[in-house]
């Protein structure tokens, strides 16, 4: 709901009272994200608070899950915590929590349940409901350490501070390890320090020229310990402790100790500002939408996070493309940030046509199309994300900025008059494309009817 772009939202009480939210934060990675409003704005409800009590999480609680459930009103399921260290959900393509344990119950919770507080028998909530199997009970749980560590910045005013190693970790179990050569004598050792650990942090992925890639981590190292000066060692059995020390050392170096097979190694890296590298900023141009590609597409399709990412294909619909791919290059200058793409965008001439190259998320090859540029028809404006979570949007004059010795100038866009076309490109000028696209489908397919019988993943 709390998305990564600008948002409107409502709130509506058992009342049926309905009050403006503001998008106060949303979790880079994690799946939750905070609304504000003013209290003074509820004039019929009486609002209740919810104590959250992370602490309380433990296997064999009974719980209730309080929400919408398949969009019935004030659903409450009861369910018995199971598991404590159940990875992170895959739903598929597009979002995916990680670097993360989540709770697991057979609590049968479906759609509706998005953000359902999940309360003990004292009515404080211990997680947040999050996803669940379709075909199955299997109810997953969002733990409230990061939500409560976030939250106290955010009352304050203040950038909750997030870093990365552009890193996926993976809880695995003792067992699992030893089949990438962990010793067993670290594995005696580990359990000594922690009787009732089950397992370790496990390298799962590393994305290209992200701080564990320069560091030299590899797949398949198996995390320990890490040192920061102002923690010093600490042993690391899970993403908590991990991230209490990662999250805390933004633009410092941290030393993480590991096994790679039966080796120990120590390796040195810069903890990077996980926010750097999500999009807070971008552009509206020629009815596309433009922004800096997002650490979770990188992740998804396995890239370096960086480029220009277009959400939204506008006048760059070539063969048909909708969004969804990088523009790298625009009359044969190279676009690396916002910044280059609005220079060059804007000191091209009206209605010239010319050439782009594009890279599909998830190709290796970049490929051509062609476009014609567009000044007087849409309207371009540069967005960016305030400190408070709402945005501001600047419009980009219509002239084109040209590049000389004293560095950008403003100067008007050149057109094309009427009088020095022809008679066939006056008439081309002329026609105009209508597209229609409905909301709803009026026609179901027949393949959208079948029932599917195996069991997937989905996030509410």
């Amino acid at each position: 709901m709390v998305t990564q772009g600008p948002i409107t939202a409502t709130a509506t009480f058992e009342n049926y009272e309905e009050i403006v939210l503001e998008a106060a934060y949303f979790d880079p990675v994690h799946d939750f994200g905070f609304f504000r409003y003013d209290p003074k704005s509820v004039k019929f409800a009486q609002v209740e608070e919810i104590e959250l009590f992370p602490q309380g999480a433990k296997v064999g609680l009974d719980i209730k899950i309080c929400g919408n459930d398949a969009g019935e009103k004030l659903s409450i399921l009861g369910a018995t915590l199971a598991r404590l260290d159940r990875a992170a959900p895959y739903y598929g393509g597009g979002y995916n929590d990680f670097n993360i344990n989540y709770f697991q119950a057979a609590s049968g919770t479906s759609g509706g349940s998005s953000g359902s507080p999940v309360l003990d028998i004292q009515g404080r909530a211990i997680a947040l409901n999050a996803g669940g199997k379709t075909g199955a009970l299997s109810g997953f749980f969002l733990p409230l350490d990061p939500v409560v560590r976030a939250l106290e910045y955010v009352r304050k005013g203040e950038m909750v501070p997030r870093g990365t190693l552009q890193t996926v970790f993976l809880y695995t179990s003792y067992d699992e390890l030893k089949r990438v050569g962990f010793p067993e004598s670290a594995e005696a050792e580990c359990r000594e320090r922690n009787p009732v650990g089950t397992g370790l942090l496990k390298v799962s992925e590393i994305l290209p020229e992200g701080p564990g890639d320069k560091s030299g981590l590899e797949v398949g190292d198996v995390l320990v310990e890490c040192y920061e000066e102002a923690y010093g060692k600490r042993f690391v059995d899970g993403f908590h402790t991990l991230w209490e020390v990662i999250d805390n050392s933004v633009d410092k170096e941290i030393q993480l100790t590991l096994y790679r097979g039966h080796d120990p190694h120590t390796i040195t890296v810069r903890v990077q500002d996980l926010h750097s590298i999500t999009p807070n900023e971008f552009l509206e141009i020629g009815n596309g939408i433009f922004n800096p590609l997002s650490y979770q597409l990188a992740r998804v399709h396995h890239m370096p996070v960086r480029g220009i990412y277009s959400a939204e294909s506008g006048i760059f619909n070539w063969a048909s493309l909708t969004g969804g791919f990088l523009i790298t290059q625009l009359d044969g200058k190279p676009i690396r940030t916002l910044e280059d793409f609005k220079r060059i965008y804007l000191c091209l001439p009206d209605r010239k046509r010319l050439q782009f190259r594009f890279l599909t998320l998830g190709d290796r090859d970049a490929k051509f199309g062609m476009v014609e540029i567009d000044h007087h028809f849409y309207v371009n404006a540069h967005f960016t994300r305030e400190t408070g979570g709402g945005w501001k949007r600047t419009l980009l004059s219509l002239n084109t900025a040209e590049e000389g010795d004293g560095g950008w100038t403003l100067k008007r866009a050149p057109t094309i008059e009427s009088e020095d076309l022809s008679a066939v490109e006056i008439l081309k000028s002329s026609l105009v494309m209508v597209e229609c696209r409905l909301p709803y489908s009026v026609d179901v397919p027949p393949s959208a009817t079948q029932v599917h019988r195996y069991t997937s993943l989905v996030r509410y």
